[in-house]
């Protein structure tokens, strides 16, 4: 009687051990999960920074781009009336020798 109760006491104590063991294990895996899940958050908080600092620099690179075009246009017209101005007076020159 005294060996099998010692055997029901080590059963018991090996159940309580192996449910502890397995506490543990979820333990250590739920911390481990926060971990990743705080690396995740962080990974995620400096590709959403990178993201909006290219998106600021795109629209300050489209605005310096439109400002180029219009210049370019602008230019371009100036160009086009200097270059009716220079045929009239080449054109008043000729008139005149004739």
């Amino acid at each position: 009687i005294i060996l099998q109760t010692q055997i029901e006491k080590h059963k018991a104590l090996v159940e309580t051990s192996a449910k502890k063991c397995e506490g543990l294990q979820l333990h250590v895996e739920m911390e481990n999960l926060h971990r990743s899940s705080k690396q995740a958050a962080a990974l995620h908080n400096t590709v959403e920074i990178r993201l909006n600092r290219a998106t600021e620099e795109t629209q300050k690179l489209k605005c310096e781009l439109s400002k180029m075009k219009q210049m370019s246009k602008m230019h371009f017209e100036a160009a086009k009336l200097l270059s009716f101005t220079e045929e009239e007076f080449l054109k008043a020159l000729d008139w005149g020798e004739t």
